[in-house]
């Protein structure tokens, strides 16, 4: 009910006894009635307050959840923080483009950010924290950027060819360092394998910055001073002077050839090979280069090894023209020998008997026609089998040489097919002779061993020391 009905309706229903009486305060109050308000009472007021206040909060209410409603959507500062976020305008929603390129999504989720787009703007800090966190997301960051790496660097064979040319020559020099010891250990006869790492250590604790650097980038992947490394090392190095070597010969227009016959170690029968040529310079040359092991040691299979040999290194076996073996038949045979086969390859060539064994059989037939020379030989033998089999026996030797502060010189044994072994022996005993003669002495005084005062005593003699000086003038001039 309207307020103003109300309280019109009350005045109206006054009595008609007084109507008449009152027609002009009736038409005053009729035209006051549409500019003046009519106080309510009390009660009325409190609930008319009551249903105006009720009004407003429920118009307030429907107006914040109209302007929140249309207020949360997605805000542009959110990439700032993380890059991979991207606003699709076609589904009004977000998605992370990283993990949309490589198309894989959880089924927990189903595929938001991914194949579904986000809308969850009331709770998108949240989410995007979590999706951040996330595994495939991890993994689809590390795939976009090896893509970019790969993408801005190129393959890996480009990126070998892109190298610094200033870390390349480092390298490069570091690896020649490397090469140059192991060179240094084998030609000393040093066991590379087991000496390589603390030679290594040495040396970049004298200051080789470059070469310490080197082994500090390459310890973890390629640890250049382990065994394997050492070896193909020596390995390498051996194929270039083998290629060096082969390239000259071929240029070579006449060579000759030595090969003999051996056992090393392990019994294996082996053939040795050397070849001699003239070189650019008008100079002849010599040089080893190889070791060919034998199934056989007959003329047939030593012919085969020297000219597999020859044809797998491309070695013209037409430009043979000399070659030099011992006076065995199974190389120096007329008919059947490797010479003869030779020489049905290359006609012109020409067989020479080995001067060195020739001049050493001529020296053993000398001093066992004299009986002076051969005795002294004999007692040679003797003195090396004495200190040679009884390392107590040597040790007193090195002793008395180191009082007497000679040369620690070893007996060595006389041979008769080894030319050089003459020359060494006389040149130890002349050397060692006071030492060799007092160590002996004092053996015989401590053992008594017989053989000790026999081997002093025959060295004594005028004749030995006679001969031994003869034999020292003359292997010097047998050598020279």
């Amino acid at each position: 009910m309207d307020i103003r009905s109300f309280f019109c309706g009350a005045s109206s229903s006054k009595s008609p006894g007084h109507s008449s009486s009152s027609d002009t305060e009736d038409k005053i109050d009729s035209n006051q009635s549409d500019t003046e308000v009519l106080e309510p009472s009390p009660a009325k007021k409190r609930l008319i307050v009551h249903e105006k206040h009720a009004k407003e909060r429920l118009t307030t209410h429907e107006k914040s959840k109209k302007i929140t409603a249309s207020s949360r959507k997605y805000n542009k500062k959110w990439e700032e923080s993380c890059n991979w976020l991207m606003f699709d305008k076609n589904f009004q929603g977000a998605f992370c483009k990283v993990c949309r390129k490589r198309g894989i999504s959880l089924q927990r989720t189903g595929g938001t950010w991914i194949a579904k787009p986000f809308t969850n703007w009331k709770k998108a800090i949240e989410k995007m924290k979590i999706h951040a966190k996330s595994d495939i997301h991890l993994l689809s960051c590390e795939a976009e950027m090896a893509a970019a790496t790969a993408l801005q660097e190129g393959s890996v064979i480009q990126q070998l060819q892109q190298i610094n040319d200033e870390e390349k020559l480092k390298n490069r020099m570091a690896i020649k360092a490397l090469i140059r010891c192991t060179h240094f250990l084998a030609r000393r006869h040093i066991p590379h394998t087991t000496n390589f790492d603390e030679l290594i250590d040495l040396i970049v604790s004298c200051g080789a910055e470059d070469l310490k650097g080197f082994l500090e980038r390459a310890r973890l992947n390629a640890p250049y001073t382990s065994k394997v490394a050492v070896v193909e090392f020596v390995e390498a190095v051996g194929l270039w002077a083998e290629e060096c070597l082969l390239k000259r010969l071929r240029q070579a227009s006449h060579f000759s050839i030595m090969a003999d016959e051996c056992t090393d170690v392990t019994t294996t029968e082996e053939l040795s090979m050397f070849f001699r040529w003239v070189n650019m310079d008008g100079q002849p040359v010599e040089h080893f280069l190889d070791i060919v092991p034998l199934k056989a040691t007959d003329a047939k299979t030593i012919y085969s090894a020297l000219v597999e040999f020859m044809k797998d290194k491309n070695i013209q076996i037409s430009k043979l023209v000399g070659m030099g073996f011992d006076g065995a038949a199974t190389f120096s045979g007329k008919h059947n020998g490797v010479q003869s086969l030779l020489k049905k390859i290359s006609p012109h060539a020409l067989f020479v008997h080995c001067h060195c064994h020739l001049l050493q059989l001529a020296c053993v037939q000398a001093a066992n026609a004299t009986s002076g020379i051969k005795h002294v030989y004999i007692t040679f033998t003797t003195l090396w089998k004495f200190f040679h089999y009884s390392p107590k026996r040597a040790e007193s030797l090195k002793a008395v040489q180191q009082v007497l502060d000679l040369p620690e010189l070893k007996v060595v044994k006389p041979s008769d097919t080894r030319w050089l072994s003459h020359e060494r022996c006389v040149k130890a005993v002349k050397a060692s002779y006071s030492a060799i003669v007092t160590a002996l002495n004092n053996i015989y005084e401590q053992t008594h061993a017989p053989e000790a005062l026999g081997i002093s005593k025959a060295l004594c003699r005028p004749s030995t020391l006679v001969a031994i000086y003869l034999l020292d003038y003359v292997c010097h001039k047998w050598r020279s």
